[in-house]
């Protein structure tokens, strides 16, 4: 069962009964002027209501109809859900309606079904609905259904986009799914987001790829891709490679703190040397104090920093969070 098939499972029951006592009418704004009549809850019904919410509706009753129309098409035939997404036009509603297919897919473990929404994706003529397209994919397991789907359409092409908008949203699926879907721990997704990264033109997509994903479940191969970005020319860039290279398997620790070192001495711009100094921390955790003394001098301006980090290392904290919080606290 898919991480996020027993919360799809709850939210329905919830749907059930919470759509039996707050019909979507009841949450329009304006007094009614007609009474109420009972309505058969088709896509075409469900998705006038999205139109009009996304139109001109509160924040609070466009959240809900999006949400009733991922809980209803839980229910509804696959083959009206993807012939209304594949003739729709208006980015919002589409990426409304491409939700509450990938919901289904999910649900159903039937990946096929999101085919219409990546077709849309990467092959529109107009950037708005490609990103919406992508857009509607976050929150289920992307990455699994492109690989179902035959890899025909891949997050490493899809940010490789003309459209700022659509890699924007390929970076933000993978960084969502990645802490969402999977809490960090799937390594398919951190490898796609270490491919994604590799294969993106626009180094601000890929420091954010990098930057954001965890990269605890990492094999070898992602790991020299993560160490070649060390020599990015974009120091944001290198700066997220060292962030991320912190993060790594303890298979690979070894090989990443050197890296690391390496990085810190030759690298002239500051939020590379701190980036760096952050990932040998991280690597180490208090075994890390001799790596860090040693580094002392290698530039002035960084002792401090090292400092910092030397002195929340000798409170001998477990959890990386913890440690980071008050490194960041003595920083201040």
């Amino acid at each position: 069962m898919h991480p996020t098939t027993m919360k799809t499972l709850k939210r329905a029951a919830l749907a059930s009964a919470l759509l039996s006592l707050f019909p979507a009418s009841a949450l329009a704004t304006g007094p009614q002027t007609t009474p109420l009549k009972p309505a058969t809850c088709t896509v075409e019904s469900m998705l006038d209501d999205v139109r009009a919410a996304l139109k001109g509706g509160s924040p609070a009753l466009q959240r809900y109809v999006k949400w009733r129309l991922r809980e209803a098409a839980l229910a509804m035939p696959a083959e009206g859900l993807q012939a209304a997404l594949a003739r729709e036009t208006d980015p919002a509603v589409l990426e409304a309606l491409g939700g509450a297919l990938a919901t289904k897919a999910s649900n159903a473990e039937s990946p096929a079904l999101v085919q219409p929404l990546l077709a849309r994706a990467s092959g529109d003529s107009d950037p708005a609905i490609r990103a919406a397209a992508v857009r509607g994919l976050r929150g289920v397991p992307s990455v699994e259904f492109m690989e179902k789907n035959g890899g025909v359409v891949t997050y490493e092409q899809l940010v490789r986009d003309a459209s700022p908008e659509v890699r924007a949203a390929v970076a933000d699926n993978l960084v969502s799914e990645s802490a969402d879907v999977y809490s960090g721990h799937d390594r398919r997704v951190s490898e796609a987001a270490v491919a994604t990264a590799a294969a993106a033109e626009d180094p601000a997509v890929a420091a954010k790829l990098l930057g954001e994903v965890s990269m605890e479940a990492v094999g070898p191969a992602a790991v020299e891709q993560v160490t070649n970005q060390l020599r990015a020319e974009d120091p944001k860039l290198r700066a997220a490679a060292a962030t991320a290279l912190g993060g790594v398997p303890g298979a690979a620790s070894q090989g990443a703190r050197g890296s690391l070192v390496d990085l810190f001495k030759n690298d002239k711009d500051p939020a590379v040397r701190k980036a760096a100094l952050q990932g040998i921390a991280r690597l180490g955790m208090s075994g890390a104090k001799p790596v860090l003394e040693s580094l002392r001098g290698v530039d002035r301006a960084m002792d401090p920093e090292i400092d910092a980090w030397l002195s929340a290392l000798s409170l001998n904290l477990q959890e990386w969070e913890l440690l980071l919080r008050e490194k960041q606290r003595l920083r201040r």
